[in-house]
């Protein structure tokens, strides 16, 4: 399968998910390494101060870093393999207003020793960083997140 088709289908499934349709969370922008996610203003996503609820601020870090990782692990996925989060450390730096923007961004050599670990038959795992910009332009949010891919059960494939 090609990049660009691959590419397509991993948006298809991120913004096909029933969680990231109940979050307001769409793929803005996706290449090999490389995902912008985007949690839509919602008042209903507002904590008690005004601002976004802190654990809202996580829907678009999530997908963001895993179709980051997965857009690198073509490979794990034809063989049936899927991420999920085994780590997150979240650093919340300022109150969030309105919609939320993540990137995530993870270069090939971040991801060779997932490559060899697959190659060997173990689990893959992938640490990606990811940053929360709100709505005024503010970084509000650094986070990284450790990927472990594994095979899904076989009743939990359709989203």
């Amino acid at each position: 399968m090609g990049d660009e088709a691959f590419l397509a289908g991993l948006r298809a499934l991120g913004d096909g998910l029933a969680f990231n349709r109940h979050m307001g969370c769409t793929v803005t922008h996706l290449e090999v390494g490389h995902a912008e996610t985007l949690l839509a203003a919602s008042g209903e996503l507002d904590n008690h101060v005004g601002g976004v609820h802190a654990i809202a601020e996580l829907a678009p870090v999530e997908l963001a870093g895993a179709l980051a990782a997965t857009s690198r692990l073509a490979r794990g996925v034809e063989q049936g393999y899927v991420p999920v989060v085994g780590e997150l450390r979240a650093r919340y730096l300022a109150p969030a207003h309105g919609a939320l923007r993540a990137r995530a961004h993870l270069g090939p050599a971040a991801v060779e020793p997932a490559l060899s670990s697959l190659a060997e038959g173990h689990r893959p795992r992938v640490e990606v960083d990811v940053e929360v910009v709100d709505a005024g332009g503010e970084v509000v949010l650094e986070a990284a997140l450790t990927f472990v891919f594994v095979e899904p059960a076989p009743d939990t494939v359709s989203g």
